[in-house]
């Protein structure tokens, strides 16, 4: 073997992890994305998907390889010389529109402050994803070392760009009409569906004594307008249609016959936002164009707020491997995750150490252990995900002692350990160290908590159960080998496990029939959690086995929400059952006392408030950085965009003078060869370990 191993091992294990925008370049700086790429299906089927003339979704939690997907299309798309590809970071520039400010005050005086702010937001955003779209266009067309445009059509490089940029200055062309009839009809629309919706109800639900009508007719200035309400506004400032229209023409010229636009990274926005951008620029770009623009867009499970784009004309792909390979066989969803588990590692292990690599160099084959029983390892302790399996690896690359040692089972089972608390149980444990929006944010990751906690103890309690059981299915446990690592819940109830999911404190195993033949939702613990509570994961995937009624969670489920929420009346803090959710959600009935708007929200926990106030609290994305400079440092502002998923501009904002971390001295910054590198000081590390 080469003297630099654990130098190309560390590489490898990073060309996984750090799979944001996938930049895997090799020494030359050349783009290594064709011979690195492994499509989570087999013959590169959402590759072939992602090129033909459509708009895509790719859904998928972080580090599923979304934007691995969307780089490898764009690098095809590239070799053509009639389709362009652009790529937009909506999180980036959405971020950086939250720092830059617009007087539009002038210009709406009927508009609250609040709606003033939110309408400033919009403009600079839709600037800035305009200005975005006009920089891909030409990095697409004068940069390309793959194609030259511009041959035999009579159109010259130079005055295509003069046509480019007088388009692009003409988008913006604001027309100052007043808006006040445009909310007015705006609210006595919302306020005649709302009463019609409120005289069904009345009718059904049994609720007397109650007006019809929502409230009465408030001071239109006073209104929080939707984000239907902002998106007709916006066409007072942009002519996005008609630009839209001669940006086409324009590009048939050269010609380009499709353009496809990128949006990466778009779940990071709140959904208000994300129904405004998609309404004004990704709905009409994708509908009104003769198939002309199409978008590949990724998001993350659950945050697909597209309003605008009827979802059953898109190609969708869900990411996540139960729902990824549930469609083709349910029955085989763990052998196609596996398969791919396999192509994914081999291809990297080839392409780093050559195509004779020899496996046993890397992992101990003794102990009933071969390759076979490694992959499925990895992805029972990964959920299928590359960047967990990088990370797990690169942890065992520093047990090992940079692979003096090889590595082994119990070797990986202690990464999952580690990287499940390096990386994910922070995000619940330490809530009260971190500054949410609000207390109900803050109250929401208390109660989660209780709820991880409460399904901990029972899979606890129910490995004792099986291994003490008499029943026929349990006969081969005993309490130090009974698996417990499953939990299911019916389908009416998977949501709420929604968010426990999203941060991989579980992951959907399957979908089955439990005896009742009622279908129940079954999940997994998270792997390394398991490592960690010493609860046993099932090596068997036993269909049978995971739907006995001992991991039947419903009823947890259920005492956790009634214990966890409250129905109260945001106005005069009336409080209702919780039976009542639907009709004052889902149908938005008003208050019975005072008309005002019934939300659930988590109930106060006394203890938890006063901890949270008592503690130095750091915005999220600050305590990220802290938690990875804790892990493992230093790095520079791209590598710990790298690390967590966000664009550099981001982190520089995180640490930059008006950061706590930067305040409080968390963070230290040292230059090596003209570089600034950032490190967690003694006062961070103080903070970050604090029980």
């Amino acid at each position: 073997m080469p003297e630099n191993k654990a130098d190309l091992f560390l590489t490898m294990t990073e060309s996984l992890s750090r799979y944001r925008r996938a930049d895997l370049k090799n020494e030359k700086n050349e783009n290594l994305i064709e011979e690195l790429y492994e499509d989570p299906l087999e013959n590169d089927l959402i590759l072939k998907s992602m090129l033909m003339n459509n708009t895509t979704l790719l859904i998928g939690r972080k580090g599923t390889g979304k934007s691995t997907i969307i780089n490898r299309f764009q690098h095809e798309i590239r070799k053509t010389e009639n389709k362009l590809s652009l790529y937009i970071d909506v999180k980036a520039l959405f971020e950086q529109a939250k720092k830059t400010t617009l007087n539009v005050s002038r210009v709406e005086p009927s508009l609250t402050q609040e709606n003033i702010e939110k309408l400033n937001l919009y403009i600079i955003f839709i600037k800035k994803i305009i200005s975005e779209l006009n920089k891909e266009i030409e990095k697409g067309l004068f940069t390309n070392p793959l194609v030259s445009f511009f041959t035999g059509n009579g159109l010259s490089k130079n005055d295509f760009k003069k046509e480019l940029d007088k388009l692009f200055a003409t988008i913006e062309q604001p027309t100052f009409q007043d808006i006040t009839s445009t909310q007015q009809s705006e609210h006595f629309q919302s306020e005649t569906s709302a009463k019609h919706k409120a005289e069904e109800i009345k009718s059904s639900a049994s609720l007397t004594d109650v007006s019809a009508s929502a409230s009465a007719r408030k001071n239109i200035n006073n209104e929080t307008l939707s984000s239907q309400a902002f998106t007709k506004i916006l066409t007072r400032y942009f002519s996005i249609i008609d630009f839209m229209d001669k940006l086409k023409v324009l590009l048939l010229r050269i010609p380009i016959d499709n353009v496809f636009i990128c949006l990466d990274d778009m779940s990071e926005i709140d959904k208000e936002s994300m129904e405004v951008f998609t309404d004004f620029i990704v709905g009409p770009l994708n509908n009104l164009s003769d198939e002309y623009f199409k978008f590949k867009i990724s998001l993350y499970p659950g945050r697909d707020y597209l309003p605008s784009i009827d979802r059953q004309k898109v190609k969708t792909f869900s990411l996540d491997y139960y729902d990824l390979y549930s469609i083709g066989n349910a029955d085989k969803v763990e052998e196609s995750a596996l398969n791919y588990t396999k192509r994914l590692l081999e291809k990297r292990f080839k392409y780093f150490y050559g195509e004779d690599v020899d496996m046993a160099d890397f992992f101990d084959f003794s102990q009933n252990m071969d390759m076979k029983s490694y992959y499925k390892l990895l992805f029972q302790i990964s959920s299928n995900v590359p960047r967990i399996m990088g990370k797990v690896l690169e942890i065992a690359l520093q047990k090992t002692n940079s692979l003096n040692k090889k590595i082994t089972k119990k070797v990986l089972q202690e990464s999952a350990k580690q990287h499940y608390i390096n990386d994910i149980e922070y995000v619940l444990t330490k809530s009260e160290y971190i500054e949410y929006k609000s207390y109900d944010e803050s109250f929401e990751q208390f109660h989660l908590l209780k709820l991880l906690n409460a399904i901990i103890d029972k899979a606890i309690q129910n490995k004792k159960h099986i291994g003490t059981s008499d029943a026929k299915i349990f006969e081969q446990y005993t309490t130090n080998t009974a698996p417990s690592n499953y939990l299911y819940v019916s389908e009416e109830l998977e949501d709420v496990l929604k968010t426990l999911e999203f941060n991989f404190f579980i992951t959907k195993y399957s979908k089955q029939k439990a005896r009742d033949s009622s279908t129940m939702s079954v999940f997994s613990l998270n792997y390394g959690l398991c490592i960690d509570n010493n609860i046993i994961f099932d090596e068997k995937s036993d269909r049978k086995f995971r739907v006995e009624r001992v991991f039947d969670f419903n009823k947890l489920v259920v005492d956790w929400m009634n214990n966890s929420k409250e129905l109260v009346c945001s106005q005069c803090g009336e409080k209702y059952g919780l039976d009542q959710k639907d009709i004052f959600i889902k149908h938005n009935f008003p208050c019975q006392k005072c008309q005002g708007k019934v939300i659930l929200k988590p109930i106060v926990d006394t203890l938890q408030k006063a901890k949270i106030d008592n503690n130095l609290r750091l915005p999220q994305k600050e305590y990220e950085i802290l938690n990875s400079l804790n892990i493992k440092s230093p790095f520079t502002a791209t590598e710990l965009g790298d690390e967590l998923d966000r664009a550099y501009q981001s982190i520089n904002h995180s640490i930059g003078r008006k950061s706590k971390i930067k305040a409080y001295d968390f963070i230290k910054r040292e230059e090596k060869n003209n570089k600034p590198y950032f490190s967690i000081s003694d006062e961070g590390s103080s903070y970050i370990n604090q029980k």
